[in-house]
């Protein structure tokens, strides 16, 4: 009899990241033919089935709990603590979903609650998950250290997360982040240099990935600076779009429709992650607040200003050789340094990415061992 493959994450919630993690996982799967029955969980599943190939999809907002022989908490930031004022910034979006979309409150209600629920298993497993940042003054760490202790074999994907398990006593191994690895499934752009495909053309395109920011005092400040920027510019040698990753952005959305800023979205519905890959090849360079869209710009070979609203951003930074920080207070003279890196036609981090893809593989290859011999 086949096992029954779990793997839970941040998937449904129309976030082009998760959506990325959720299909490289499942190519690993499907490449692999490791002869398991493979289902995804997370929220609202209408979009994640046309997604997938061939695994199933379980919405736990809908109050259904899979069971599994092995549970793979797949990839991104899944345990984390930020020392926040959320508390405005959920009443805020409490009203305004209220008043426009009541179903969406209510879904996103349901979400909340079943998210904390553990899907029940004989083996856990951790796969490229970034650990923290941890206020220690939360009570709930405690909770999330037991959710690790429990992992029968644990990936994390920096060496931040690897010593908060070094720091618990507990056992794990550095990989890297999912995307990063072969069963990504996209190739051809990582051995090209980012800045040289457009040399004929005058003006750099720049793709600007923003996303709202709820954790912690300050993370929306660089709003105004950010914009400001691209005002002042926007006759200049740099030609700026903005780029959503995730329906939930809500935010900004409202804030680039009102200052008529051209931008696109990832759309779930009707999108695929090859073809959404192919629309950010399209630029030169990336200013992002979002950790995955770093990721990619590294995969695609093109310089990106990362914006440190999260520790995750900083450390991706110091990952890939050639990318550059603009952290707080965010003062617009800062931004401006960090974005000479779009000026330099020899920019190549294709080193770096291959020394992350080695982890990641490495990390892909210890799972398919550790499933076989589970058979």
């Amino acid at each position: 009899m086949e096992k029954r493959v779990v793997i839970k994450g941040a998937y449904g919630d129309a976030n082009f990241g998760d959506d990325a993690l959720m299909c490289t996982i499942e190519n690993f799967f499907v490449s692999e033919k490791l002869g398991v029955n493979t289902v995804f969980c997370g929220t609202t599943s209408d979009y994640c089935g046309r997604l997938l190939q061939k695994s199933g999809y379980v919405d736990i907002s809908k109050n259904k709990m899979p069971t599994a022989d092995v549970l793979i908490y797949g990839g991104g930031t899944q345990f984390f603590l930020f020392d926040s004022n959320k508390g405005s910034f959920y009443l805020k979006f409490f009203l305004r979903l209220l008043k426009s979309d009541p179903k969406l409150l209510l879904l996103k209600m349901k979400t909340k609650l079943s998210g904390k629920r553990m899907v029940p298993a004989e083996k856990y497993i951790g796969l490229g998950l970034g650990l923290g940042p941890f206020n220690p003054e939360n009570d709930r760490i405690e909770y999330i250290k037991s959710l690790v202790r429990q992992m029968d074999l644990l990936f994390v994907r920096d060496s931040t997360s690897l010593s908060y398990c070094k720091d618990w006593g507990y056992d794990a191994d550095e990989g890297a982040d999912i995307c990063y690895s072969r069963f990504m499934n996209y190739e051809r752009p990582v051995r090209t240099n980012g800045t040289s495909i457009h040399a004929r053309v005058k003006r750099k395109k720049i793709g600007v990935i923003v996303r709202d920011w709820k954790y912690e005092n300050g993370g929306n400040g660089y709003q105004k600076a950010l914009l400001k920027m691209i005002d002042e510019h926007q006759n200049s040698d740099y030609e700026f779009t903005f780029i959503i990753f995730s329906l939930g952005d809500i935010n900004w959305k409202k804030l680039l429709t009102e200052g008529m800023y051209p931008y696109l979205e990832w759309d779930p519905s009707s999108g695929q992650i090859t073809e959404f890959m192919d629309t950010l090849d399209g630029f030169d360079g990336f200013i992002t607040a979002r950790y995955h869209g770093g990721v990619f710009a590294s995969v695609l070979n093109k310089p990106a200003v990362c914006i440190g609203i999260d520790p995750k951003l900083n450390i991706l930074v110091e990952q890939i050789k050639g990318f550059r920080l603009w952290d707080k207070p965010y003062s617009e003279d800062d931004l401006k340094q960090a974005m000479k890196v779009f000026d330099n036609d020899s920019f190549d981090c294709s080193d770096s990415v291959t020394s992350l893809r080695k982890k990641a593989d490495a990390m892909f290859d210890s799972l398919g061992k550790y499933l076989r011999e589970l058979r």
